[in-house]
Protein backbone atom coordinates (compact mmCIF):
# COMPACT_ATOMS: atom_id res chain seq x y z
CA UNK A 1 0.00 0.00 0.00
CA UNK A 2 1.42 3.44 -0.91
CA UNK A 3 2.71 5.39 2.07
CA UNK A 4 2.91 9.18 2.36
CA UNK A 5 6.18 10.78 3.41
CA UNK A 6 6.67 14.03 5.26
CA UNK A 7 7.75 15.82 2.10
CA UNK A 8 4.40 15.22 0.45
CA UNK A 9 5.50 12.51 -2.00
CA UNK A 10 4.46 8.89 -1.97
CA UNK A 11 6.45 5.70 -1.88
CA UNK A 12 5.51 2.49 -3.65
CA UNK A 13 3.46 4.19 -6.36
CA UNK A 14 3.92 6.24 -9.48
CA UNK A 15 3.66 10.00 -8.93
CA UNK A 16 0.18 11.27 -9.69
CA UNK A 17 1.44 13.89 -12.15
CA UNK A 18 3.79 11.53 -14.04
CA UNK A 19 1.28 10.88 -16.83
CA UNK A 20 0.33 14.55 -17.10
CA UNK A 21 4.00 15.51 -17.34
CA UNK A 22 4.34 13.94 -20.81
CA UNK A 23 1.83 16.20 -22.64
CA UNK A 24 2.95 19.18 -20.58
CA UNK A 25 6.56 18.54 -21.61
CA UNK A 26 5.47 18.20 -25.25
CA UNK A 27 3.55 21.48 -25.11
CA UNK A 28 6.56 23.20 -23.53
CA UNK A 29 8.86 21.86 -26.25
CA UNK A 30 6.50 23.04 -29.00
CA UNK A 31 6.21 26.48 -27.45
CA UNK A 32 9.97 26.71 -27.07
CA UNK A 33 10.57 25.74 -30.71
CA UNK A 34 8.12 28.35 -31.93
CA UNK A 35 9.53 30.99 -29.58
CA UNK A 36 13.12 30.26 -30.53
CA UNK A 37 12.83 29.80 -34.29
CA UNK A 38 9.68 28.52 -35.99
CA UNK A 39 7.27 31.45 -35.60
CA UNK A 40 8.71 33.86 -38.18
CA UNK A 41 9.68 31.25 -40.84
CA UNK A 42 6.24 29.63 -40.73
CA UNK A 43 4.56 33.05 -40.78
CA UNK A 44 6.63 34.00 -43.83
CA UNK A 45 5.75 30.76 -45.62
CA UNK A 46 2.08 31.32 -44.77
CA UNK A 47 2.36 34.80 -46.24
CA UNK A 48 3.65 33.37 -49.51
CA UNK A 49 0.78 30.85 -49.57
CA UNK A 50 -1.73 33.67 -49.04
CA UNK A 51 -0.02 35.69 -51.77
CA UNK A 52 -0.26 32.70 -54.09
CA UNK A 53 -4.02 32.50 -53.49
CA UNK A 54 -4.51 36.22 -54.18
CA UNK A 55 -2.43 36.14 -57.35
CA UNK A 56 -4.33 33.05 -58.50
CA UNK A 57 -7.56 35.04 -58.33
CA UNK A 58 -5.97 37.92 -60.20
CA UNK A 59 -4.70 35.58 -62.91
CA UNK A 60 -8.30 34.55 -63.54
CA UNK A 61 -8.59 37.64 -65.75
CA UNK A 62 -6.25 35.96 -68.28
CA UNK A 63 -8.74 33.21 -68.95
CA UNK A 64 -10.26 35.43 -71.69
CA UNK A 65 -8.88 35.60 -75.18
CA UNK A 66 -7.21 39.00 -74.88
CA UNK A 67 -6.40 39.39 -71.18
CA UNK A 68 -6.97 42.41 -68.90
CA UNK A 69 -6.62 45.87 -70.48
CA UNK A 70 -3.33 47.58 -69.76
CA UNK A 71 -1.48 44.30 -69.13
CA UNK A 72 -1.61 42.70 -72.55
CA UNK A 73 2.03 43.56 -73.05
CA UNK A 74 2.85 41.47 -69.99
CA UNK A 75 0.99 38.52 -71.43
CA UNK A 76 2.90 38.83 -74.69
CA UNK A 77 6.17 39.09 -72.80
CA UNK A 78 5.58 36.01 -70.64
CA UNK A 79 4.37 33.87 -73.54
CA UNK A 80 1.81 31.10 -73.82
CA UNK A 81 1.14 28.18 -71.48
CA UNK A 82 4.11 26.15 -72.74
CA UNK A 83 6.51 29.07 -72.32
CA UNK A 84 5.20 29.73 -68.81
CA UNK A 85 5.61 26.07 -67.89
CA UNK A 86 9.22 26.06 -69.08
CA UNK A 87 9.99 29.32 -67.29
CA UNK A 88 8.43 28.26 -63.99
CA UNK A 89 10.11 24.84 -64.07
CA UNK A 90 13.48 26.50 -64.59
CA UNK A 91 12.89 29.04 -61.82
CA UNK A 92 11.64 26.37 -59.38
CA UNK A 93 14.57 24.03 -59.91
CA UNK A 94 17.06 26.92 -59.74
CA UNK A 95 15.72 28.44 -56.53
CA UNK A 96 15.56 25.04 -54.80
CA UNK A 97 19.13 24.19 -55.86
CA UNK A 98 20.53 27.56 -54.86
CA UNK A 99 18.66 27.47 -51.54
CA UNK A 100 19.94 24.00 -50.62
CA UNK A 101 23.55 24.87 -51.49
CA UNK A 102 23.44 28.23 -49.72
CA UNK A 103 21.88 26.83 -46.55
CA UNK A 104 24.44 24.02 -46.49
CA UNK A 105 27.28 26.53 -46.67
CA UNK A 106 25.69 28.67 -43.98
CA UNK A 107 25.23 25.74 -41.64
CA UNK A 108 28.86 24.78 -42.26
CA UNK A 109 29.90 28.31 -41.26
CA UNK A 110 27.79 28.04 -38.11
CA UNK A 111 29.39 24.69 -37.32
CA UNK A 112 32.85 26.20 -37.70
CA UNK A 113 31.88 29.06 -35.41
CA UNK A 114 30.53 26.62 -32.84
CA UNK A 115 33.78 24.68 -33.01
CA UNK A 116 35.79 27.85 -32.41
CA UNK A 117 33.68 28.92 -29.43
CA UNK A 118 30.94 26.64 -28.10
CA UNK A 119 27.62 25.14 -29.12
CA UNK A 120 26.00 28.34 -27.78
CA UNK A 121 26.65 29.82 -31.24
CA UNK A 122 23.79 27.74 -32.64
CA UNK A 123 21.29 29.24 -30.18
CA UNK A 124 22.11 32.83 -31.04
CA UNK A 125 22.11 32.04 -34.80
CA UNK A 126 18.60 30.61 -34.66
CA UNK A 127 17.32 33.37 -32.39
CA UNK A 128 18.18 36.19 -34.81
CA UNK A 129 15.08 37.46 -36.57
CA UNK A 130 16.92 38.15 -39.83
CA UNK A 131 18.07 34.52 -40.09
CA UNK A 132 14.55 33.32 -39.39
CA UNK A 133 13.24 35.57 -42.15
CA UNK A 134 15.83 34.31 -44.65
CA UNK A 135 14.86 30.68 -44.06
CA UNK A 136 11.17 31.49 -44.29
CA UNK A 137 11.62 33.62 -47.42
CA UNK A 138 13.48 31.00 -49.44
CA UNK A 139 11.19 28.15 -48.43
CA UNK A 140 8.10 30.32 -49.02
CA UNK A 141 9.39 31.40 -52.43
CA UNK A 142 9.93 27.77 -53.40
CA UNK A 143 6.37 26.95 -52.37
CA UNK A 144 5.05 29.97 -54.29
CA UNK A 145 6.85 29.02 -57.52
CA UNK A 146 5.80 25.37 -57.28
CA UNK A 147 2.19 26.37 -56.65
CA UNK A 148 2.29 28.67 -59.67
CA UNK A 149 3.70 25.85 -61.79
CA UNK A 150 0.86 23.53 -60.75
CA UNK A 151 -1.82 26.12 -61.58
CA UNK A 152 -0.50 26.56 -65.16
CA UNK A 153 -3.26 24.75 -67.06
CA UNK A 154 -5.22 25.12 -70.31
CA UNK A 155 -7.93 27.20 -68.63
CA UNK A 156 -5.69 29.14 -66.21
CA UNK A 157 -2.71 31.19 -67.40
CA UNK A 158 -0.65 32.45 -64.39
CA UNK A 159 0.93 35.50 -66.03
CA UNK A 160 0.92 37.70 -62.93
CA UNK A 161 2.22 34.83 -60.77
CA UNK A 162 5.03 34.04 -63.22
CA UNK A 163 6.10 37.67 -63.39
CA UNK A 164 6.01 37.93 -59.61
CA UNK A 165 8.03 34.71 -59.35
CA UNK A 166 10.76 36.27 -61.49
CA UNK A 167 10.85 39.43 -59.37
CA UNK A 168 10.92 37.54 -56.08
CA UNK A 169 13.62 35.18 -57.39
CA UNK A 170 15.78 38.15 -58.41
CA UNK A 171 15.31 39.56 -54.92
CA UNK A 172 16.25 36.17 -53.44
CA UNK A 173 19.51 36.13 -55.40
CA UNK A 174 20.35 39.57 -54.03
CA UNK A 175 19.43 38.42 -50.53
CA UNK A 176 21.94 35.57 -50.80
CA UNK A 177 24.77 38.10 -50.81
CA UNK A 178 23.34 39.87 -47.76
CA UNK A 179 22.67 36.57 -46.02
CA UNK A 180 26.22 35.31 -46.55
CA UNK A 181 27.68 38.56 -45.20
CA UNK A 182 25.34 38.57 -42.18
CA UNK A 183 26.17 34.97 -41.35
CA UNK A 184 29.92 35.56 -41.51
CA UNK A 185 29.53 38.74 -39.45
CA UNK A 186 27.38 36.94 -36.90
CA UNK A 187 30.12 34.36 -36.37
CA UNK A 188 32.48 37.00 -35.01
CA UNK A 189 32.93 36.46 -31.26
CA UNK A 190 32.10 40.12 -30.55
CA UNK A 191 28.75 39.84 -32.36
CA UNK A 192 27.86 36.55 -30.67
CA UNK A 193 28.65 37.88 -27.20
CA UNK A 194 26.86 41.18 -27.84
CA UNK A 195 23.74 39.33 -28.99
CA UNK A 196 23.71 37.12 -25.88
CA UNK A 197 24.34 40.20 -23.73
CA UNK A 198 21.30 41.93 -25.25
CA UNK A 199 19.12 38.85 -24.78
CA UNK A 200 20.16 38.56 -21.13
CA UNK A 201 19.07 42.14 -20.51
CA UNK A 202 15.78 41.56 -22.35
CA UNK A 203 15.09 38.36 -20.40
CA UNK A 204 15.47 40.30 -17.15
CA UNK A 205 11.90 41.58 -17.63
CA UNK A 206 10.61 38.03 -17.03
CA UNK A 207 12.58 37.91 -13.78
CA UNK A 208 11.17 41.24 -12.67
CA UNK A 209 7.59 40.10 -13.30
CA UNK A 210 8.15 37.05 -11.12
CA UNK A 211 9.91 39.10 -8.45
CA UNK A 212 7.00 41.55 -8.40
CA UNK A 213 4.59 38.68 -7.61
CA UNK A 214 6.72 37.18 -4.82
CA UNK A 215 8.60 38.13 -1.64
CA UNK A 216 12.28 38.00 -0.80
CA UNK A 217 12.04 37.24 2.95
CA UNK A 218 10.26 34.46 4.81
CA UNK A 219 7.47 35.31 7.24
CA UNK A 220 8.80 35.52 10.83
CA UNK A 221 7.44 32.88 13.15
CA UNK A 222 6.50 30.41 10.41
CA UNK A 223 8.03 26.96 10.70
CA UNK A 224 9.04 24.38 8.10
CA UNK A 225 6.45 21.67 7.56
CA UNK A 226 7.76 19.74 4.53
CA UNK A 227 10.55 19.69 2.00
CA UNK A 228 8.96 18.92 -1.36
CA UNK A 229 11.06 17.17 -3.98
CA UNK A 230 10.77 17.00 -7.75
CA UNK A 231 8.74 14.20 -9.29
CA UNK A 232 10.14 14.60 -12.77
CA UNK A 233 13.43 15.60 -14.33
CA UNK A 234 14.26 18.53 -16.58
CA UNK A 235 14.85 22.25 -16.49
CA UNK A 236 12.36 24.25 -14.44
CA UNK A 237 11.59 27.00 -16.97
CA UNK A 238 8.36 28.44 -15.61
CA UNK A 239 6.41 29.17 -12.48
CA UNK A 240 2.76 30.19 -12.13
CA UNK A 241 2.48 32.37 -9.00
CA UNK A 242 -1.29 32.85 -9.37
CA UNK A 243 -1.91 29.11 -9.44
CA UNK A 244 0.25 28.56 -6.36
CA UNK A 245 -1.43 31.41 -4.51
CA UNK A 246 -4.87 30.00 -5.30
CA UNK A 247 -3.87 26.54 -4.07
CA UNK A 248 -2.39 27.90 -0.84
CA UNK A 249 -5.43 30.06 -0.23
CA UNK A 250 -7.78 27.15 -0.83
CA UNK A 251 -5.93 24.68 1.38
CA UNK A 252 -3.95 26.87 3.77
CA UNK A 253 -6.30 29.85 4.30
CA UNK A 254 -3.35 32.17 4.92
CA UNK A 255 -1.51 29.74 7.19
CA UNK A 256 1.07 28.59 4.64
CA UNK A 257 3.78 29.84 2.32
CA UNK A 258 6.36 28.20 0.09
CA UNK A 259 10.04 29.03 -0.26
CA UNK A 260 11.26 28.24 -3.76
CA UNK A 261 14.75 26.74 -3.49
CA UNK A 262 15.81 27.10 -7.12
CA UNK A 263 16.06 29.78 -9.77
CA UNK A 264 14.21 29.38 -13.05
CA UNK A 265 16.36 27.54 -15.54
CA UNK A 266 17.79 25.18 -12.92
CA UNK A 267 17.90 21.47 -13.71
CA UNK A 268 16.05 19.17 -11.32
CA UNK A 269 16.35 15.41 -11.23
CA UNK A 270 13.71 13.22 -9.64
CA UNK A 271 14.06 13.61 -5.89
CA UNK A 272 15.87 16.95 -5.98
CA UNK A 273 14.40 19.57 -3.59
CA UNK A 274 12.15 22.17 -5.21
CA UNK A 275 10.54 24.14 -2.39
CA UNK A 276 9.92 24.20 1.33
CA UNK A 277 6.39 24.39 2.71
CA UNK A 278 6.16 26.60 5.80
CA UNK A 279 3.14 27.13 8.05
CA UNK A 280 2.11 29.44 10.85
CA UNK A 281 2.65 28.34 14.48
CA UNK A 282 -1.09 27.87 14.97
CA UNK A 283 -1.35 25.54 11.98
CA UNK A 284 1.78 23.67 13.04
CA UNK A 285 0.25 22.93 16.42
CA UNK A 286 -2.86 21.28 14.96
CA UNK A 287 -2.63 17.76 13.60
CA UNK A 288 -5.52 18.22 11.15
CA UNK A 289 -3.96 21.38 9.71
CA UNK A 290 -0.57 19.71 9.26
CA UNK A 291 -2.11 16.74 7.47
CA UNK A 292 -4.21 19.00 5.24
CA UNK A 293 -1.31 21.24 4.26
CA UNK A 294 1.25 18.46 3.73
CA UNK A 295 -1.24 16.23 1.94
CA UNK A 296 -1.17 15.18 -1.69
CA UNK A 297 -3.79 17.73 -2.74
CA UNK A 298 -1.86 20.91 -1.95
CA UNK A 299 1.59 19.52 -2.78
CA UNK A 300 0.41 18.14 -6.13
CA UNK A 301 -1.24 21.44 -7.12
CA UNK A 302 1.89 23.44 -6.28
CA UNK A 303 4.19 21.06 -8.15
CA UNK A 304 1.90 21.32 -11.18
CA UNK A 305 2.58 25.08 -11.24
CA UNK A 306 6.28 24.43 -11.99
CA UNK A 307 6.84 24.09 -15.74
CA UNK A 308 9.52 21.58 -16.82
CA UNK A 309 11.20 21.38 -20.21
CA UNK A 310 14.05 19.46 -21.80
CA UNK A 311 15.84 22.65 -22.81
CA UNK A 312 16.21 26.28 -21.84
CA UNK A 313 15.31 29.37 -23.82
CA UNK A 314 17.64 32.31 -24.27
CA UNK A 315 14.65 34.58 -24.83
CA UNK A 316 13.30 34.50 -21.28
CA UNK A 317 15.98 32.95 -19.06
CA UNK A 318 18.71 35.20 -17.75
CA UNK A 319 20.55 32.33 -16.07
CA UNK A 320 20.89 30.51 -19.39
CA UNK A 321 22.32 33.57 -21.12
CA UNK A 322 24.82 34.12 -18.31
CA UNK A 323 25.74 30.43 -18.50
CA UNK A 324 26.43 30.85 -22.20
CA UNK A 325 28.68 33.86 -21.60
CA UNK A 326 30.61 32.02 -18.90
CA UNK A 327 30.98 28.94 -21.13
CA UNK A 328 32.29 30.99 -24.05
CA UNK A 329 34.79 32.75 -21.80
CA UNK A 330 35.95 29.52 -20.16
CA UNK A 331 36.39 27.73 -23.49
CA UNK A 332 38.26 30.55 -25.21
CA UNK A 333 40.43 31.65 -22.28
CA UNK A 334 41.48 28.15 -21.21
CA UNK A 335 44.28 26.25 -22.91
CA UNK A 336 41.57 24.48 -24.91
CA UNK A 337 41.56 27.49 -27.28
CA UNK A 338 43.99 29.99 -25.71
CA UNK A 339 42.17 32.89 -27.35
CA UNK A 340 41.96 35.90 -25.01
CA UNK A 341 39.79 38.08 -27.27
CA UNK A 342 36.38 36.43 -26.58
CA UNK A 343 37.20 36.33 -22.88
CA UNK A 344 37.88 40.06 -22.80
CA UNK A 345 34.60 40.73 -24.60
CA UNK A 346 32.70 38.55 -22.12
CA UNK A 347 34.23 40.44 -19.19
CA UNK A 348 33.08 43.73 -20.70
CA UNK A 349 29.58 42.33 -21.27
CA UNK A 350 29.39 41.06 -17.69
CA UNK A 351 30.55 44.44 -16.38
CA UNK A 352 27.66 46.14 -18.15
CA UNK A 353 25.13 43.54 -16.95
CA UNK A 354 26.28 43.73 -13.32
CA UNK A 355 26.22 47.53 -13.41
CA UNK A 356 22.68 47.65 -14.82
CA UNK A 357 21.31 45.09 -12.34
CA UNK A 358 23.00 46.43 -9.23
CA UNK A 359 20.37 49.01 -8.34
CA UNK A 360 17.66 46.40 -8.73
CA UNK A 361 19.12 44.45 -5.83
CA UNK A 362 18.08 47.20 -3.41
CA UNK A 363 15.00 48.32 -5.34
CA UNK A 364 13.71 44.91 -6.43
CA UNK A 365 9.91 44.81 -6.82
CA UNK A 366 7.97 42.57 -4.49
CA UNK A 367 4.55 41.81 -3.07
CA UNK A 368 4.59 41.97 0.72
CA UNK A 369 1.38 39.96 0.87
CA UNK A 370 2.55 37.19 -1.45
CA UNK A 371 2.70 33.62 -0.19
CA UNK A 372 5.71 32.73 -2.34
CA UNK A 373 9.30 33.46 -1.35
CA UNK A 374 11.63 33.61 -4.35
CA UNK A 375 15.21 34.88 -4.36
CA UNK A 376 16.71 37.08 -7.05
CA UNK A 377 19.51 34.83 -8.33
CA UNK A 378 20.43 36.59 -11.59
CA UNK A 379 22.80 39.24 -10.10
CA UNK A 380 24.60 36.55 -8.11
CA UNK A 381 25.00 34.37 -11.21
CA UNK A 382 26.46 37.35 -13.08
CA UNK A 383 29.18 37.95 -10.49
CA UNK A 384 29.85 34.21 -10.31
CA UNK A 385 30.43 34.20 -14.07
CA UNK A 386 33.00 36.98 -13.69
CA UNK A 387 34.69 34.99 -10.94
CA UNK A 388 34.87 31.93 -13.22
CA UNK A 389 36.73 33.95 -15.85
CA UNK A 390 39.31 34.97 -13.24
CA UNK A 391 39.81 31.35 -12.24
CA UNK A 392 40.33 30.08 -15.79
CA UNK A 393 42.77 32.93 -16.53
CA UNK A 394 45.13 31.32 -14.01
CA UNK A 395 44.97 28.00 -15.88
CA UNK A 396 46.08 29.59 -19.17
CA UNK A 397 48.26 32.31 -17.56
CA UNK A 398 46.54 35.00 -19.62
CA UNK A 399 47.68 38.12 -17.85
CA UNK A 400 45.69 40.42 -20.14
CA UNK A 401 42.45 38.59 -19.27
CA UNK A 402 43.17 38.74 -15.55
CA UNK A 403 44.10 42.42 -15.85
CA UNK A 404 40.74 43.20 -17.52
CA UNK A 405 38.84 41.22 -14.88
CA UNK A 406 40.67 42.98 -12.01
CA UNK A 407 40.05 46.36 -13.66
CA UNK A 408 36.36 45.44 -13.95
CA UNK A 409 36.19 44.72 -10.22
CA UNK A 410 37.75 48.10 -9.45
CA UNK A 411 35.41 49.98 -11.82
CA UNK A 412 32.28 48.31 -10.49
CA UNK A 413 33.25 48.68 -6.83
CA UNK A 414 33.25 52.45 -7.18
CA UNK A 415 29.58 52.77 -8.15
CA UNK A 416 27.51 49.61 -7.58
CA UNK A 417 25.12 49.16 -4.67
CA UNK A 418 26.23 47.59 -1.40
CA UNK A 419 24.98 43.99 -2.00
CA UNK A 420 26.81 43.86 -5.32
CA UNK A 421 29.92 45.51 -3.86
CA UNK A 422 30.07 42.93 -1.06
CA UNK A 423 30.05 40.06 -3.55
CA UNK A 424 32.67 41.74 -5.73
CA UNK A 425 34.92 42.29 -2.71
CA UNK A 426 34.58 38.60 -1.88
CA UNK A 427 35.43 37.72 -5.49
CA UNK A 428 38.54 39.92 -5.21
CA UNK A 429 39.60 38.16 -2.02
CA UNK A 430 39.15 34.70 -3.52
CA UNK A 431 40.93 35.70 -6.73
CA UNK A 432 44.16 36.23 -4.81
CA UNK A 433 44.62 32.46 -4.62
CA UNK A 434 45.27 32.35 -8.39
CA UNK A 435 47.80 35.19 -8.56
CA UNK A 436 50.72 32.85 -7.94
CA UNK A 437 50.29 31.42 -11.44
CA UNK A 438 50.91 34.80 -13.10
CA UNK A 439 53.78 37.10 -13.85
CA UNK A 440 53.26 40.58 -12.41
CA UNK A 441 53.07 42.57 -15.63
CA UNK A 442 52.98 46.34 -15.44
CA UNK A 443 49.29 46.42 -16.44
CA UNK A 444 48.39 43.77 -13.88
CA UNK A 445 50.26 45.63 -11.16
CA UNK A 446 48.42 48.85 -12.00
CA UNK A 447 45.06 47.05 -11.96
CA UNK A 448 45.78 45.44 -8.59
CA UNK A 449 46.77 48.80 -7.12
CA UNK A 450 43.55 50.32 -8.48
CA UNK A 451 41.53 47.44 -7.02
CA UNK A 452 43.10 47.93 -3.58
CA UNK A 453 42.25 51.61 -3.74
CA UNK A 454 38.65 50.91 -4.79
CA UNK A 455 38.24 48.38 -1.98
CA UNK A 456 39.50 50.92 0.53
CA UNK A 457 37.09 53.56 -0.75
CA UNK A 458 34.16 51.18 -0.24
CA UNK A 459 35.26 50.20 3.26
CA UNK A 460 36.69 46.75 2.55
CA UNK A 461 39.97 47.59 4.21
CA UNK A 462 41.00 44.04 5.14
CA UNK A 463 40.51 42.82 1.59
CA UNK A 464 42.40 45.84 0.23
CA UNK A 465 45.34 45.03 2.51
CA UNK A 466 45.24 41.41 1.35
CA UNK A 467 45.37 42.55 -2.29
CA UNK A 468 48.34 44.82 -1.56
CA UNK A 469 50.16 42.04 0.31
CA UNK A 470 49.55 39.56 -2.50
CA UNK A 471 50.83 42.09 -5.03
CA UNK A 472 53.98 42.56 -2.97
CA UNK A 473 54.52 38.79 -2.77
CA UNK A 474 54.13 38.48 -6.53
CA UNK A 475 56.49 41.42 -7.07
CA UNK A 476 59.14 39.60 -5.03
CA UNK A 477 59.29 36.93 -7.72
CA UNK A 478 60.25 39.43 -10.44
CA UNK A 479 63.75 38.96 -11.83
CA UNK A 480 63.93 35.35 -10.62
CA UNK A 481 63.83 32.26 -12.76
CA UNK A 482 60.93 30.14 -11.50
CA UNK A 483 58.80 27.46 -13.06
CA UNK A 484 55.05 27.81 -13.10
CA UNK A 485 54.63 25.67 -9.99
CA UNK A 486 57.23 27.66 -8.00
CA UNK A 487 56.75 31.16 -9.35
CA UNK A 488 55.69 32.46 -5.96
CA UNK A 489 57.34 30.25 -3.33
CA UNK A 490 55.35 29.50 -0.21
CA UNK A 491 56.43 30.59 3.25
CA UNK A 492 59.49 28.85 4.63
CA UNK A 493 59.41 27.09 7.96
Amino acid sequence: MPMHRRDGTRTGSRPMNAIAAVPNRLVSAIRRSFRQFLSLPLATVSGFIALSALVYLADGSWSGAEGPPGFRWLGALMGDRAALASLLATVASSIITVTSITFSLLLLAVQQGAGALTAQVTDQFMARRTNQFYFGYFVGLSVFVLTTLVTNTDYHRPVFAAALSLLLTALALCLIIVMIYNTIDQMRPEQIIQFIHDKVLEARSADLRLLAATRRAERPGFVDLALVRSRESGYVVGLDPARIAAALDRHGRGDAEIVVLIALGTYRAVGDPVFRLRVSPSAASRMDARERLAGEGLVGEILAAFVYDDGRDLQNNTAYGLHQLATIAWTSVSTSKSNPNPGLTVIQALRDIIAQWSRGEVEAPGDAGACIVYGDAAPVIATDALEAVIVVASESIQSQTLTEAIATLAILLRHVETPTAERLADVARRALSSLGEHVLTRQLEASLADLAEALTERGFVATAEAVSAATADLAASLGKLNSRSTRVPGPTA
